[in-house]
């Protein structure tokens, strides 16, 4: 008979048979208008529950003593469940996709930190935030297994058709006219998905390894490369040219509309007339060049010197392999002199420390590079008063050069030395130029050109990958082409020390004349 009370919450309480051990019982909720309930303490994890009963029509019980039959026959079978799923491991409440979701985020937006390699930007968590509305949607479209599924109820194979439905879903191209989105963004979605799983439903305990969904991968067709493009050495020699000629100077040999200016006529001579090989410029950074005795423009003044920093940081980048990233956040202090070096040497080469946390890979290395007489051009034009000042920052504010001069710097580069021309969809507020070749061409691609000739150069493989931060793999993937045929000289380097090691008189018989 259930024991009844006219008061408090537990109304009416009958312990489950074989649940004593386990303190499970039915009872009356009496804050919940009297409906039946389960109470289950999980031993394994020292965990209370209650359950409200009912029917999987919906409907409960008999809210009074006459329902304690019901009841028992459905708190019965719950208990079962809920045994089964505690000796699997499992936890007793389930978890939804989209409460998991929910608590991915909240955990990922508790990591966003200023401090380097201390967490994750605020980018990022965009990224990841994203990243995750695209799973959510996949979930809650057509035929989809919906945001509010069990995580433990859901296929393994339901993540299969991800790909397709993000590629029909995404009708847009990119500049080279390829479909959007690329493998390497569906791999980075799949990676957060798989995070998910693995730190909320797999580590929270609400599903064991062997229901793990399966993770796809996105395959990039061998003939497609999504890296960055380099320049080749005809394109660098014209971008270098132009920027240190016309736009260091504040000159351009263009118009406003970017039409080429020609060149000045020849004045005498048998060809007289004609053009000769000095380009017609014209000034397009007011109040730099005027005549001896004008009053100049200080910010115009400050623009030219900002340009010639962006140069100086293009020539750095070009002959150092340095991520952009780093260079940006370069500081004198790590700044060395190469002590091993001649004193004429010193005045070429020298040492650059790259601190973990201004890293890609978040890990320290120090790389030698022929920039010292940059860096003293450089010093000139910044005027440092610490070492701890950054090597390109703002000459009118003090701090770092906004992402936008650098990008519309390059791109002003680019226009200059005829690589590019401007868009039609270019503004002053947001610069867009269109490079002949087709070409992606980023800050990036001066590390990607400098790892392309140094390989071409012939300088071995090992020390181009620690010189610039990068794996012996990701070189053999994306830069060096083995060919067996130019190899000959490298194989033979060193045969004639080792003669006799390496020669085939040991194998003749001292007793025996061959000849």
């Amino acid at each position: 008979m259930p024991r009844s009370s006219t008061t408090g919450r537990v109304l009416n309480r009958v312990d489950l048979q074989g649940g004593k051990r386990n303190n499970a019982y039915v009872f009356r909720d009496g804050q919940r208008g009297g409906k039946w309930c389960l109470y289950f303490l999980n031993r394994e994890t020292n965990q209370r529950h209650r359950f409200v009963l009912k029917h999987s029509n919906g409907s409960f019980p008999d809210p009074t003593a006459d329902g304690v039959d019901d009841a028992l026959e459905l708190a019965q079978e719950k208990y079962i469940d809920l045994r089964t799923r505690t000796e699997r491991g499992e936890v007793v409440n389930v978890l939804t996709i989209a409460e998991m979701i929910k608590r991915f985020l909240d955990r990922e937006e508790k990591r966003i930190s200023s401090r380097p390699h201390e967490g994750i930007t605020e980018a990022r968590f965009r990224l990841i935030r994203n990243q995750c509305k695209h799973f959510l949607d996949y979930c809650r479209r057509s035929g989809g297994p919906g945001s509010s599924k069990q995580v433990h109820l859901l296929r393994r194979t339901a993540l299969d058709a991800y790909q397709h439905w993000r590629e029909e879903n995404n009708s847009a191209l990119d500049k080279a006219g390829r479909k959007l989105p690329r493998p390497t963004t569906l791999n980075g979605e799949f990676s957060t998905i798989r995070r998910m799983f693995k730190e909320i439903a797999l580590t929270q305990g609400y599903i064991t390894r062997e229901q793990l969904p399966e993770i796809p991968t996105a395959k990039v067709p061998k003939d497609q490369s999504f890296r960055r493009s380099a320049l080749t050495s005809q394109e660098w020699v014209q971008l270098e040219k132009a920027a240190r000629l016309y736009w260091t100077q504040g000159n351009s040999r263009y118009d406003a509309q970017g039409k080429p200016l020609g060149f000045h006529p020849l004045k005498r001579g048998p060809n007289k007339g004609k053009d000769s090989n000095r380009p017609i410029t014209r000034n397009n950074l007011y109040g730099v060049n005027q005549a001896k005795g004008t009053r100049q423009s200080d910010r115009a003044r400050q623009q030219k010197d900002h340009r010639m920093m962006l140069y100086l940081a293009m020539r750095m980048s070009m002959e150092s392999g340095i991520r952009i990233g780093s260079l940006r956040q370069m500081r004198w202090s790590h700044i060395a002199e190469n002590k091993t070096l001649s004193v004429a040497e010193r005045k070429i080469w020298c040492l650059v420390e790259v601190p973990a946390e201004n890293t890609k890979t978040g890990r320290w290395y120090e790389l030698s590079a022929p920039i010292a007489v940059h860096l003293e051009r450089l010093r000139s034009i910044t005027k440092p008063k610490k070492k701890s000042d950054l090597l390109f920052c703002n000459q009118r504010t003090g701090k770092t050069l906004s992402s936008r001069i650098w990008r519309d710097g390059l791109l002003e580069m680019l226009v200059e030395s005829g690589l590019a021309t401007w868009s039609a969809e270019d503004s002053n507020n947001c610069r867009k130029a269109e490079v002949h070749t087709g070409k992606t061409l980023t800050w990036y691609s001066f590390r990607h050109t400098w790892i392309t000739l140094a390989l071409e150069r012939g300088v071995p493989i090992a020390t181009v990958c620690n010189n610039c931060d990068t794996s012996i793999q990701y070189i053999q993937e994306h830069y060096f082409h083995y060919d067996a045929k130019r190899a000959t000289e490298a194989l033979s380097t060193g045969r004639k020390r080792l003669k006799g090691a390496l020669g085939n008189d040991w194998m003749r018989d001292p007793y025996i004349d061959d000849n």
